[in-house]
């Protein structure tokens, strides 16, 4: 269609379909943004019910939300916790990465919390200081963490060595010849069943532990 000046008009039709298509995305892309907020405030409130003592309960929902749970209705949640108690010593940071968790939405949606199905699995990490691990020996000794090398100092000795994981939820100080090596123990869910690694940076050590079909044990827990 020619418009007066001779130039090719864009029919009505067209334009108010454009408008649509427009309106469309709009509300898609802000039910999207909101959901993902609402997802993430239940998220914190079930994690900080479920470990009281935790601190600074934080959770993010991985985006775009709205495709994967219309079609799947599925989504990768982080929670991070810290100060988290794990038997003899207190974690820094707890971090719980859930990938493909399955959400009922509706229920989610009415009954305000958010209410998972099922996860494929959770990759869970705790991280401690030097000082929190020297807490688990004996007076007078203490840790010092350098990169891939744990030193043990005491009255008049400096043993250097690293530490190993031994199944199933050990970390063992590891040096050849020591005859009662020591060990640090968890509690909780999961640290307690499951240490798959240990990484040992100056000051701080983080262990992991990696959960295939976790149930709906999204969260760590005394």
């Amino acid at each position: 269609m020619l418009d007066r000046g001779g130039q090719i008009r864009e029919p009505c039709a067209v334009r108010l379909l454009r408008l649509a298509v427009a309106l469309v995305v709009l509300v898609v892309l802000v039910g999207e943004v909101g959901y993902r907020l609402l997802l993430q405030t239940e998220f914190v409130a079930a994690a900080a019910a479920t470990d009281p003592r935790a601190r600074g309960v934080s959770a993010s929902v991985g985006f775009p939300l709205m495709p994967g749970l219309a079609l799947h209705r599925t989504a990768n949640v982080t929670v991070s916790e810290h100060h988290v108690v794990l038997g003899s010593l207190t974690a820094d940071a707890l971090v719980a990465r859930g990938t493909g968790v399955h959400l009922k939405i509706l229920s989610s949606l009415t009954d305000r919390r958010a209410d998972v199905a099922s996860v494929d699995s959770v990759d869970f990490s705790a991280g401690f200081s030097q000082a929190e691990a020297s807490r688990t020996l004996p007076a007078g000794y203490s840790y010092v963490f350098q990169a891939d090398r744990v030193i043990m100092k005491g009255p008049g000795t400096t043993l250097t060595g690293r530490f190993e994981v031994r199944a199933p939820a050990q970390v063992i100080f590891i040096l050849p010849g020591l005859q009662t090596p020591p060990v640090l123990t968890f509690s909780g869910y999961p640290f307690s069943q499951c240490v798959t690694g240990v990484e040992v940076l100056p000051g701080k050590a983080t262990i992991t532990c990696s959960k295939p079909h976790p149930g709906t044990d999204l969260f760590a827990h005394p």
